[in-house]
């Protein structure tokens, strides 16, 4: 085909190209950076929260304006009438999918959340990873204060669920998601989803924060979960039920805990911790296997042979009966923690649930036991 054939095909093409039909232009946008709803439980009005990134704001450009963000709120009794609610006050379009956080009131969880979960799966723009929190703090004070470090709510609370999946904490695994609450509704295991609370009663601003640089009193904090059977919050567990909770479920392979061997405290990292479980129609066995490592020791006697066998038995233990308690309270709750019905036990709240711990130390620091000073016996 000679050249001058081809580039007339092509130029005939151009027109059937679609170019830059879809682009929107930041200007015109409303970029929601978090998301929160309450629903009042009497009236079943929905109070819905848009935390909007100001751009200007985030640029070096002298005199920008200094909120990083502006909390637009709306109330409605139908959630597919906010879009339209929004037209009232804002001046931009609403643009979901850049959304990193989505926070719902207890209350509203305690009423159920399909609604909610229905929503956001419809809406073209969705975003399944988007990140699902319950709040234990009035949702407006959580969106109107003013977060360490991050000047964005929404990207500090998905930093602190990012570092801590990445190995930084323990006891939190990967987010739960919209997309995994999906398929909790259709399951008879009890959900965890992380449940956060703010440290104060009121929100706290900037100036609030240059005059107090003690975070702990106003800040966000991560304590504990909330359980939701099928799509509705049940009760809570603290953050150590959690821990364990995540563990027995092979969601998270690290721990920290603190033992009381030869007369003094021991803390205990397992890593690697691996789960076996057999489910049977009369209950179910649990196998757990865990590397420990030695992280600050307090007893008066050296590390030996003996004692690092002391430790492990301590933490085999102390794990056991963790285990063992997180079965009981959701048994007496009527929550199924372990996933026990879905696996075909029948009678799961008194059926024989067992947990065997085998523990091995494969690290005890540069010394063989806590340091002293000459003068103390």
């Amino acid at each position: 085909m000679k050249p001058i054939t081809v580039l007339l095909c092509l130029l005939l093409c151009l027109p059937l190209c679609a170019g830059c039909w879809d682009m929107k232009e930041i200007n015109e946008l409303a970029i929601v950076n978090l998301g929160a709803a309450d629903k009042d439980p009497e009236t079943g009005k929905i109070t819905a929260y848009y935390q909007v990134i100001n751009p200007s704001s985030l640029s070096n450009r002298p005199g920008a304006d200094k909120a990083a963000v502006y909390t637009f709120k709306f109330e409605d009794y139908s959630l597919g009438r906010f879009t339209k609610q929004t037209t009232t006050l804002m001046p931009r379009r609403l643009f979901m999918p850049h959304m990193q956080v989505l926070i719902l009131s207890e209350r509203y969880a305690k009423q159920g959340i399909e609604d909610m979960i229905n929503y956001v799966e419809m809406s073209p723009d969705r975003r399944t990873n988007i990140l699902f929190l319950v709040a234990e703090s009035p949702v407006e004070t959580i969106l109107n204060s003013f977060s360490p470090l991050e000047r964005m709510p929404g990207r500090y609370i998905r930093s602190l669920l990012d570092l801590s999946n990445n190995g930084y904490g323990f006891g939190t695994p990967e987010p739960i998601r919209v997309k995994n609450l999906v398929i909790g509704l259709y399951r008879k295991q009890a959900m965890v989803v992380p449940l956060i609370r703010y440290t104060s009663p009121r929100p706290a601003d900037v100036t609030d924060r240059l005059e107090d640089v003690n975070i702990r009193k106003q800040s966000f904090l991560f304590a504990g979960g909330a359980v939701l059977l099928q799509g509705r919050m049940v009760g809570k567990i603290d953050f150590d039920e959690k821990e364990f909770y995540f563990i027995l479920n092979k969601d998270v392979t690290s721990s920290l805990v603190t033992l009381r061997v030869g007369g003094g405290n021991v803390d205990v990292e397992a890593d690697g911790i691996r789960v076996k479980r057999r489910f049977r129609a009369g209950g179910a066995e649990y196998r757990l296997r865990a590397n420990l490592r030695i992280v600050n020791n307090e007893q008066s006697a050296a590390v030996t042979i003996r004692n690092m066998r002391e430790v492990e038995q301590a933490f085999d233990r102390y794990f056991e009966r963790k285990a063992d308690a997180l079965f009981r309270l959701g048994a007496d709750k009527g929550w199924d923690l372990l996933g026990l019905q879905d696996h075909g036990v029948k009678n799961w709240q008194s059926a024989k649930v067992t947990f065997d711990m085998r523990s091995e130390t494969s690290s005890v620091g540069n010394t063989n036991g806590p340091l002293r000073s000459e003068g103390r016996n």
